[in-house]
């Protein structure tokens, strides 16, 4: 029961204009309640249009070796999540010595800018690595496609230009696309060099794009760490990302182009020598 002082209150509370300012102030949390969760909402939607979903995992294409449960997803810029990476080839078997095996791989390029300082620092070492190259950029920069070649480097297709929408093309476009990348980038070279390897650009891998590189006569290549350079967080966290993740049979992603890649550069100074003396052996994905 209410003390007569409670329901003079509560009389006054619910009498104009008390009611009135109640009323008003339920409102305005309520529209505020609702803006926030309409914009959380928006947020989250736009996340998955900007990287797309994880991809999912897929049986290997005939001839390719069956391909691994998703790794954790890779972080990606901030406030921005990247796709779950699963790399097809989690392992290098490109070894004819009882050493642990690591593949050094470098995206996007080729760069007039940092390409050769990345051939530079393999030749001083006597690494080899695989080269994920862009159509456009291998037709613009023919004679570094030519050192990569000829200092006994492997080349990958990476299409004509960083699209990472080919995946959720129709099956024949895709394979219109393919075909036309790694074409340009076969005859840049004289005579035409093979390309062994196809990198979905960000990732970005569906189980039609496994199954039209290997049509095209290319084995999907993926990563297992993640340097995350192209998001230029400072030649130490690239260097410790390495250090930290790299294993036996582990195959790293850097990138050549796309950016500036002066922390790259830095950075794999820094590692190769870190990386022989681990006793690691640099081979090709396989």
């Amino acid at each position: 029961m209410l003390t007569p002082r409670q329901r003079v209150i509560l009389r006054q509370i619910l009498s104009p204009p008390y009611i009135y300012r109640w009323a008003g102030l339920l409102t305005t949390v309520a529209l505020m309640t609702g803006v926030t969760i309409v914009v959380l909402s928006d947020v989250g939607a736009r996340q998955v249009l900007a990287t797309g979903p994880a991809p999912a995992v897929a049986a290997a294409p005939a001839g390719l070796p069956a391909r691994s449960g998703a790794d954790a997803p890779a972080r990606g810029m901030p406030g921005m999540a990247r796709p779950a990476i699963t790399p097809s080839l989690l392992t290098v078997t490109d070894t004819s010595t009882e050493r642990p095996a690591v593949a050094l791989t470098f995206d996007d390029g080729p760069t007039p800018q940092y390409t050769p300082e990345v051939l530079d620092i393999l030749a001083e070492n006597g690494v080899k690595a695989t080269f994920c190259m862009i159509g456009n950029q291998a037709l613009a920069h023919r004679d570094i496609v030519a050192r990569v070649v000829a200092e006994g480097h492997r080349l990958c297709d990476h299409t004509m230009t960083h699209d990472a929408t080919v995946g959720a093309n129709a099956q024949d476009l895709m394979s219109e696309q393919l075909h036309r990348s790694r074409g340009s980038l076969s005859t840049v070279i004289d005579p035409p060099e093979t390309i062994d390897y196809f990198r979905a650009p960000e990732g970005r891998w569906s189980p039609e794009l496994d199954q039209v590189a290997a049509q095209t006569g290319m084995r999907p290549l993926g990563w297992s760490v993640d340097t995350l350079d192209w998001t230029q967080p400072g030649t130490g966290a690239i260097v410790a990302s390495v250090q930290q993740s790299t294993h036996p049979g582990a195959v790293v992603l850097f990138h050549d182009g796309g950016g500036p890649r002066e922390q790259t550069i830095e950075a794999v100074r820094q590692l190769v020598p870190w990386l022989k003396d681990q006793g690691y052996e640099f081979v090709f994905p396989s």
